[in-house]
């Protein structure tokens, strides 16, 4: 059981890593936000996973980024605490891709990935992608969805 002193932990999928680089920009675009939500997510230690990590590696090198841009991102991404997949996250995969197909939620392997992190490690799960959210009733932890900008 965390501490009551210490920071809450909370695992930040990709779409919401991307937004917050995004929101550093164009804050106007994230006025819909709760402010309320963005206090918590504010005052906690954001973790995200390694699935995390390669996504968004992926990304700028498929967008042919120059390298300033690339170092840029990846001091951004080192402030992140991050997590590695263990044995029990492998576990936690299967069980959430099973309920996943017997309940028809359509769900990509890399959300499940980082779903099965924050599960495993019982860290709320923050993201700006809906399709996290047919996890909701499978996770031990909740999901905090922030709607990506219209």
């Amino acid at each position: 059981m965390p501490n009551e002193d210490e920071p809450e932990r909370l695992l930040c999928d990709t779409s919401f890593v991307g937004h917050v680089r995004a929101l550093r920009t164009k804050p106007e675009r994230y006025s819909h936000w709760d402010p309320e939500t963005l206090a918590r997510i504010d005052n906690a230690i954001l973790a995200i996973s390694v699935v995390t990590l390669a996504e968004a590696r992926f990304g700028y090198l498929n967008a042919d980024w120059g390298e300033a841009k690339i170092a840029e991102e990846e001091r951004r991404l080192a402030s992140f605490l991050q997590i590695p997949l263990d044995v029990p996250d492998l576990d936690e995969w299967a069980r959430l891709r099973d309920q996943a197909k017997r309940q028809g939620i359509a769900i990509g392997d890399n959300d499940l990935w980082i779903a099965a992190t924050a599960s495993t490690r019982r860290y709320a799960l923050v993201t700006c992608d809906q399709d996290q959210l047919g996890l909701d009733a499978c996770l031990p932890v909740g999901v905090i969805y922030l709607p990506p900008p219209g």
